[in-house]
């Protein structure tokens, strides 16, 4: 039994070693309405107003793979990302993602884009529309150029622009929303379940061998 939960040590410990690079980053959000177009004619049923303070979130791995980087811009891989400001999206949002990322390069400035957009075809029941949320921020004072996706989305604001189509009109969205983040924090990452596990099996495995010795000095005893 002792070398079963060695194994079992080694795999976990393992286990560990493969997935330290890859690491889930998580930040929250408060952004703070600056500018809404609203030509839904009452379509749109949770209307927002400039001054309005909404939460957004941000999920990603901290080694996103490049797809390409030249002089002017870096495209990330984004099939890990997630991005939400809940109380705008559709209940389909999160169902759709398949955001792009990129970052591009001048001698100004850089800048780091998350986008995704998708279309719901519903025209039977009148729901034909599409959404798209935008984030991003500008860092003039970056001392070198974003060929890796940024981790800390705390240095320079946050902002976004938010698009909704209720095929009121249909040449362009009907909903049209800007904003930026008055406040930033990076959530503490949860305890991985395989480290659980693993102080779990060690702490049996110190029962198991406590519980014995405990008998035999009892019989001493």
């Amino acid at each position: 039994m002792r070398h079963f939960f060695q194994k079992i040590f080694i795999a976990v410990l393992t286990f560990s070693a493969v997935n330290t690079t890859a690491a889930l980053i998580t930040w929250d959000f408060e952004v703070e309405v600056s500018f809404v177009e609203n030509t839904s004619m009452g379509a749109w049923l949770d209307p927002v107003v400039a001054g309005d303070v909404l939460n957004a979130t941000l999920s990603f791995d901290d080694n996103l793979p490049v797809l390409s980087d030249d002089s002017r811009q870096t495209v990330f891989d984004a099939s890990n990302i997630v991005f939400d400001i809940a109380s705008l999206t559709t209940d389909s949002w999160l169902n759709n993602l398949s955001p792009v990322s990129w970052a591009n390069h001048s001698s100004r400035r850089e800048s780091i884009t998350v986008q995704n957009a998708y279309s719901v075809d519903n025209t039977v029941l009148g729901e034909t529309n599409w959404e798209a949320l935008i984030f991003g921020f500008q860092d003039s004072n970056a001392s070198e150029p974003f060929t890796s996706f940024p981790t800390d989305w705390a240095v320079n604001p946050l902002s976004f622009t938010y698009h909704r189509d209720l095929d009121i009109n249909q040449n362009i969205s009907e909903v049209y929303i800007t904003g930026q983040a008055i406040s930033a924090v990076q959530r503490v990452p949860e305890p991985a379940t395989m480290t659980l596990l693993l102080l779990a099996l060690l702490m049996l495995s110190k029962r198991k061998h406590i519980m014995p010795l405990a008998s035999a000095l009892k019989v001493k005893a």
